[in-house]
């Protein structure tokens, strides 16, 4: 099993759940919770993991998994939907795009 599988995340209760969402940031990026407060403000549940708090070792797993998974991971926050697609950084625009939000 991945790491990023077996890993602990916090659980952000919203009343849409119809898809997935799994958020890595950082807990001192200013722009990933920006994107948690949007999606928060959309009534979105997501779960979610600051990168920066876990082990190093773990870290450097975790991020190996994901760019593994989904290619280059240049910028967080990253936005993981139903496993299947990422987003790099917070668009709002792009995320209302992707999620089915509107702008």
């Amino acid at each position: 099993m991945r790491m990023i599988d077996s890993t602990e995340y916090h659980y952000v209760e919203g009343e849409k759940k119809d898809k997935k969402l799994r958020v890595y940031a950082l807990s001192t990026c200013a722009f990933c919770e920006k994107a948690m407060r949007y999606l928060e403000a959309h009534g979105l549940a997501y779960e979610y993991m600051f990168l920066d708090r876990v082990p190093i070792e773990n870290k450097r797993t975790m991020k190996g998994e994901l760019k593994e998974q989904f290619g280059n991971i240049p910028v967080f926050p990253l936005l993981v939907i139903d496993g299947q697609e990422m987003l790099s950084g917070f668009t709002e625009e792009r995320w209302a795009e992707v999620l089915g939000l509107g702008a």
